[in-house]
């Protein structure tokens, strides 16, 4: 198994716990930090060095004091020799952070043109369904004849007129 993929399970565990609430972004961030560091992850990545012994170069050297849950995962990576991924750890929970919180573009295409107060309650749909912030762009093709097409990310939502009919049309010639 490759040390990304590691991390990445890893990292999984971490965005979870984040998720239920526990503060640890920051601790996770100086613990990282100081395995980084050349010196420090000559240590880690020694097998002469015991678990414990590495699990306090890092704790101490980012503070003396970290969240308790980023305190077992330093010494389990330690105990397990992969103590020298939490810089990769930490960069995949912040892309995971970023990603859970960042918004997605919806391209709404309608046969005739909504109102703000339509857009805005289409918005709020769209971030309920998603779980994220909807960037919403609407335009007009009178073919569609009626209803709308929502396009978000590679997601196509097809409520058009246009291929209710065609899918009828498909039913009555078969």
């Amino acid at each position: 198994m490759s040390t990304s993929q590691i991390s990445r399970r890893y990292a999984s565990a971490l965005f979870e716990l984040i998720n239920e609430g526990c503060k640890i972004q920051n601790d996770l961030a100086k613990v990282a930090a100081v395995a980084a560091n050349d010196e420090v992850n000559a240590v880690l990545s020694s097998p002469e060095y015991p678990a414990e012994l590495k699990r306090n170069v890092i704790v101490e050297a980012a503070g003396g004091k970290v969240n308790a849950e980023v305190d077992r995962l330093v010494m389990m990576l330690a105990e397990r020799n992969k103590a020298t991924l939490l810089p990769e750890i930490n960069s995949q929970v912040e892309t995971m952070i970023h990603q859970a919180e960042s918004q997605v573009d919806a391209e709404v295409t309608v046969a005739t043109a909504i109102n703000k107060a339509t857009q805005d309650k289409l918005s709020k749909a769209l971030a309920a369904a998603t779980g994220k912030k909807v960037s919403l762009s609407v335009s007009e093709d009178q073919s569609i004849l009626g209803g709308m097409v929502v396009r978000i990310g590679d997601r196509k939502i097809d409520y058009s007129l246009r291929t209710k009919l065609d899918g009828l049309r498909r039913v009555l010639a078969s």
